[in-house]
């Protein structure tokens, strides 16, 4: 472990003493008195129950005061007053608050001021007051293992960012700071922001808490007016993307103006709006779990156990693991043999959730390669896509769950012997909606090359048709050939939230992922599913109006959406709001029908490829048969292929 870890556990660990001493002063087993030595002033605890019990058998003693002082140590409703005590020193004293000491001080009384110079030590030439007050030290209660591992997980942040500690500490104490602190850890966010509000280990704290998402005006603060504690603003997980822009700005200059610090704490750095990391003081960041991690968490919990003995897991089986899993298997009076066989388990489960999920196309049980097990150790770049999503499988790690896919590659002139990708170029049977598509690609790479400004484009599209006429298709074949990402939802998935604020959330969610992606292609499916405005006599009227409304508000102007292509896809394209057909929202409305017997043809023979040479072969046994009996696929597609050819002949004879 190095000196900064070191230091941090030992400042919680005296954290700990020193609440427990607090509680002893308040309960009468201490006395205390605030004396100067040599120009500092210091607190001096003294025990107030009888000491003459005391053998100096540190493992006896802390039994016996245990046994008789423990209910002691729990913190009661009790105010603390500093009184005039003798020789012209402060003396604490404590108010009970109406209550009664309990009676084991009656068993063990208090002692008398008169006693004896010689009764100051015990018989081994221990100072009996400084034993006194170690017990209590003993018998306070070890920091909580989630406190203990977000504070190993800030070292590591704090060391990784090449400052001093003292130059972190003169920022966090000497100016209203705004930090910026991100690890790719599940769980992370919240055992930080505990350790935060329920600590002192970071200086100015423990904190009151303001979450910045449910911050909607000024007047929130009146709230906190008389808060004993400091005031921290954060930015955290979930909320991140609930505040961007001029809101941003606003509740950043409302919380720096009443000298409130700033923080804010994600799993990537990506989420962390840019305005936030520019304004930062201080920024934090830290990587997976490795082996060193447990190793240290392992020396700290368990200081007798000889680590180079224990099969502690390496740097690629740690990084499986999240901050919850080290507090459910670091737990107190638990041998570490337990321990680790817990943490085993855990990472098999982990990894095999993870594989089970994952779109990396290598399959079950693999291991993850070393060079992303290094990305994920000690880098924040995000991979690219091909890492993760190859093969153009669907990915479900969103949290509003939508999927996400990924293009496929595009065959490069002269390749052979590649699947060709499903574009919307070899598409049959979309008539209009070919059309727009091969528009907005072209008018795509005019706005990358800064010809035309996303608000000349015509990027929002509403699909309808009956089941089975290949929406969905359309948006894969779309993702093909923009070559951007397709982010995949349908309101049924908003809806399974329910409550209506888990709807919004998921509808706001939704929309801020495919903006961090854009260019990007956002498709909603069933999007019926959001019906009309209803009148307000009607049953649940508030409910549907208030998805309406969020629906309207998400797709036109009021939220940035630039670098955002939507498409829309429906079977009932009446049973939507008429706001939302209108322009500057889903105003492109095109219908795919049922495919007629040529583009069936087409469609046909797309799918068979090479195959299709196959129907111009002589006649197999059965064939006669099967072209006598009305309808017949393989004579179809031959008699429409027979029929472009000759035409092709007849052009170039003429």
């Amino acid at each position: 472990m190095d000196k900064l870890a070191r230091l941090l556990v030992h400042r919680l660990r005296h954290l700990a003493r020193r609440e427990a001493r607090r509680v002893a002063l308040r309960n009468g087993l201490l006395e205390a008195r605030i004396v100067d030595v040599d120009g500092h002033v210091l607190c001096r605890y003294t025990p107030a129950f009888d000491t003459a019990g005391l053998t100096g058998d540190l493992v006896r003693d802390g039994l016996w005061f245990r046994r008789h002082f423990g209910t002691r140590l729990v913190a009661p409703n009790k105010k603390t007053n500093l009184t005039p005590g003798r020789g012209g020193d402060l003396a604490l004293a404590t108010e009970a608050d109406g209550e009664t000491l309990p009676s084991p001080l009656v068993v063990f009384p208090l002692k008398r001021r008169s006693e004896t110079a010689q009764d100051a030590s015990l018989s081994n030439d221990i100072d009996r007051r400084a034993y006194s007050v170690r017990l209590v030290d003993l018998a306070a209660a070890s920091p909580l293992v989630s406190h203990v591992v977000a504070a190993l997980v800030l070292a590591r942040a704090v060391r990784s960012s090449g400052r001093s500690l003292r130059e972190i500490v003169h920022t966090l104490t000497h100016v209203t700071p705004v930090v910026t602190l991100h690890a790719p850890l599940d769980g992370f966010e919240r055992e930080v922001l505990r350790l935060l509000e329920k600590s002192r280990l970071v200086p100015g704290g423990p904190f009151a808490m303001i979450e910045s998402d449910l911050m909607f005006n000024d007047d929130h603060f009146d709230v906190l007016e008389g808060e004993p504690r400091s005031c921290l603003m954060t930015f955290s997980g979930a909320g991140l993307h609930r505040v961007t822009g001029n809101a941003l700005r606003r509740r950043m200059i409302s919380a720096l103006s009443r000298d409130f610090p700033i923080l804010a704490i994600a799993e990537k750095r990506s989420d962390i709006p840019t305005l936030l990391r520019i304004s930062a003081d201080l920024s934090l960041a830290t990587g997976k779990l490795d082996r060193r991690f447990v190793a240290d968490l392992v020396e700290t919990l368990y200081p007798d156990t000889a680590i180079e003995k224990l099969g502690l897991p390496s740097d690629s089986h740690a990084r499986w693991l999240s901050l919850e899993d080290l507090v459910l298997a670091f737990r107190p009076g638990r041998h570490v043999r337990d321990v680790l066989h817990v943490l085993a388990t855990l990472i098999e489960r982990n990894r095999g959730d993870s594989e089970k999920e994952d779109v990396d196309g290598k399959g079950a049980g693999s291991e993850p390669s070393t060079k992303s097990d290094e990305k994920a150790s000690g880098s924040d770049e995000k991979p690219k896509a091909s890492d993760s999503d190859s093969n153009s499988r669907w990915k479900k790690d969103k949290p509003s769950g939508a999927d996400v896919i990924q293009p496929e590659p595009l065959l490069t002139t002269g390749e052979i012997g590649g699947r060709s990708a499903m574009t919307v170029e070899t598409l049959s049977g979309y008539g209009r909606a070919k059309g727009w598509a091969l528009d907005l690609k072209a008018d795509l790479d005019d706005y990358r090359a800064s010809i035309l400004t996303w608000s000349e484009m015509s990027t929002k599209l509403l699909l309808s048709g009956p089941p089975g006429t290949g929406k969905t298709t359309f948006a894969r074949a779309l993702c093909n050939s923009l070559q951007v990402p397709l982010v995949a939802t349908s309101v049924s998935t908003w809806l399974q939230g329910g409550h209506l604020n888990d709807v919004i959330d998921k509808m706001v969610k939704t929309f801020v992922e495919a903006r961090v992606m854009a260019p990007a292609i956002l498709f909603i499916d069933e999007i019926d599913g959001i019906g009309k405005r209803q009148p307000a006599e009607r049953e649940y009227s508030d409910y549907w109006n208030a998805v309406v409304n969020k629906a309207l508000e998400l797709l036109d102007g009021a939220v940035k959406n630039e670098g955002l292509i939507i498409v829309g896809a429906t079977n009932r394209p009446d049973d939507i709001d008429e706001a939302i057909k209108r322009s500057g929202r889903l105003e492109t409305h095109i219908e795919i029908p049922k495919p007629d017997v040529p583009t069936l043809a087409d469609i046909l023979a797309h799918h068979l490829g090479d195959d299709v040479q196959a129907l111009f072969r002589g006649p197999v046994p059965g064939a006669e048969r099967e072209a006598n009996d009305g309808f017949s696929l393989r004579r179809i597609v031959a008699d429409h292929l027979r029929e472009e050819a000759e035409s092709e002949r007849n052009g170039a004879t003429r």
